[in-house]
């Protein structure tokens, strides 16, 4: 995505039978790092806080702002999406990682 962009996105999460879940999720986070080894994130979305929001059974949404991303550097980042929940007594964890594409700019303010 092009550094300072608005970007929202959707992801779904189904169970093992490929149908919408209907967990009720403790906390998503959503975490953008230079690398998996930093210890400190670049941005972090979290749906406590609102900048992951659930749209229906097992449909969410990201939002990125042009804030989050306007003062880091062009290139390859990691994330990862974690689910956090409870089956019965038991805390659980499930994390997707993947790649996060940071790029330049082609309009620049003074090309409005």
């Amino acid at each position: 995505m092009p550094r300072g962009d608005i970007r929202h996105f959707r992801f779904l999460i189904n169970d093992p039978n490929g149908t919408s879940t209907d967990i009720d999720f403790d906390e998503i986070y959503f975490t953008v790092k230079k690398s998996s080894n930093d210890r400190l994130y670049e941005f972090q979305k979290r749906l406590s806080t609102g900048g992951i929001i659930k749209l229906d059974l097992g449909d969410y949404q990201i939002e990125i702002e042009p804030d989050d991303t306007a003062k880091m550097f062009y290139g390859n980042y990691k994330f990862d999406i974690q689910l956090n929940y409870k089956v019965e007594e038991n805390k659980l964890k499930e994390t997707f990682v993947g790649d996060f594409i940071l790029t330049d700019e082609i309009t620049y303010n003074e090309n409005e």
